[in-house]
């Protein structure tokens, strides 16, 4: 029966959009949880324990010194804290709150993303040959950012790798989706040219590198090739964009230590990861778990997808089909033919077999397997439709919604879409008595 096959359709594309949805959300959280495999298992890579730049970026913020008209500089920072402690403390540049010592409108934005920041308390500033530094306090601490690991910049040499993160004004202007989250940061690589350079006019020590850096990069953080700070990028020669200077890290810890604001060196790190290591132990890994989530995820996004694509298969399959005729076991032919004659009109004296398929009646060329020309008179273009049913051995006539309506012999209008039992040898006409149809078997 027709309204089962449409129930069985509707619930086929049910079918196909509940598992897409499914499958896409799978796919997501697979895709994520890879992710994290992949970040965990770099830091447990064979030169020992290393923090990718991905986890690195989360130290890092956008600052900004701005009066409530929002004119003033622009600039890079990180957090600075212990292992696994709440933010406090901000480290940046000191030209990137220079505007606060001139004028006492401007204060101190630290952005962690689009509308969320705190306006910070400098406690200490430093622009002038000495240092270029300062240290900002939140009001409040936060989660959303973790402190960086810093290095021994001494045991650094010519040649190491380098990365730095920030936020250049170069890419920011040509971002048109920008917004002073880590989505928006920009993270370029290169390699340590010179140690211990003292830029000109300056006495303070730092890393000659050629990882590209400009204006907005100021106060950024320079890691090393296991993701620990060696460096805080400060300036760069305006002739050329490989040639760039970061303060040695040794420098700004000396300023960390006489301020009594407590950081975490390589070492903590290691030592702490090495603790977490151990305590999981007996346990599953945090990275083994994430393993299983990511196998998981996978495995349900291909069983989402192997459901939707079956449905897929059984709705094209009964579309294909559509109103084709099948007969059911244990049914005997009876060896004769069933014909469609018409009685009156252009077609009159013609007589047309029925083979398993529906004969469709109207003007559509498209849809209809007995057209009438475009202009006939009372024909719509897609007026009915009949077909012979083996099980009953009658046929079925249906109006598929015609304007001008079909009728039985006694002069009946069959009702819009609700199919009518013929007998062998029945009438039938199309709006009036003009076209003519004989159903009949031989």
């Amino acid at each position: 029966m027709k309204w089962v096959k449409r129930i069985v359709m509707i619930v086929l594309a049910l079918g196909i959009v509940g598992s897409g949805i499914l499958a896409f959300l799978s796919y997501n959280n697979w895709k994520d949880a890879d992710k994290e495999v992949t970040r965990l298992s770099l830091l447990q890579d064979e030169n020992g324990v290393s923090i990718p730049t991905t986890e690195n970026q989360k130290s890092v913020v956008l600052v900004a010194c701005m009066n409530n008209q929002g004119y003033g500089g622009e600039g890079t920072g990180y957090a600075v804290g212990e292992y696994g402690e709440d933010v406090k403390y901000i480290v940046t540049n000191g030209h990137v709150v220079s505007f606060m010592e001139e004028d006492d409108a401007f204060q101190a934005y630290v952005f962690f993303g689009k509308n969320d920041y705190q306006i910070a308390e400098v406690v200490f500033y430093q622009y002038d040959k000495d240092m270029d530094m300062a240290i900002l306090k939140l009001p409040k601490a936060i989660d959303e950012r973790i402190p960086v690991a810093i290095r021994d910049s001494d045991d650094v040499d010519v040649g190491d790798k380098c990365v730095a993160i920030g936020f250049p004004d170069k890419a920011n202007n040509l971002d048109t989706n920008f917004t002073p989250d880590i989505a928006s940061q920009t993270v370029t690589a290169g390699v340590i040219g010179k140690v211990k350079v003292n830029p000109a006019g300056k006495n303070y020590k730092s890393f000659q590198h050629d990882a590209f850096i400009t204006h907005g990069n100021s106060g950024g953080p320079l890691f090393d090739e296991h993701g620990f700070l060696i460096g805080m990028n400060t300036e760069g020669r305006e002739d050329s964009e490989n040639v760039n200077f970061s303060i040695m890290s040794n420098e700004i810890t000396k300023v960390l230590k006489k301020n009594k604001i407590k950081f975490m060196t390589d070492e903590d790190y290691i030592e702490e990861a090495a603790a977490d290591k151990k305590a999981s132990k007996g346990k599953k890994s945090e990275l083994s778990k994430k393993e299983d989530e990511a196998q998981a995820e996978k495995t349900k996004f291909f069983v989402f997808l192997g459901v939707g694509a079956a449905c897929a298969v059984a709705l094209l399959v009964l579309a294909i089909l559509g109103n084709k005729k099948v007969v059911m076991v244990g049914e005997q032919d009876d060896g004769k033919k069933s014909y469609l004659t018409c009685t009156k009109g252009i077609y009159a004296g013609q007589k047309f077999e029925f083979t398993d398929h529906t004969m469709t009646i109207g003007r559509d060329r498209n849809t209809c397997t007995f057209v009438f020309p475009e202009n006939t008179p009372g024909i719509s273009s897609n007026h009915c439709s009949v077909y012979f049913d083996p099980r009953t051995k009658s046929f079925v006539l249906t109006d598929n919604g015609s304007t001008y309506g079909t009728y039985l012999s006694d002069g009946r209008k069959l009702t819009k879409g609700v199919p009518e039992q013929l007998t062998p040898g029945s009438v039938f006409s199309l709006a009036d008595k003009t076209n003519e149809f004989l159903v009949e078997r031989e």
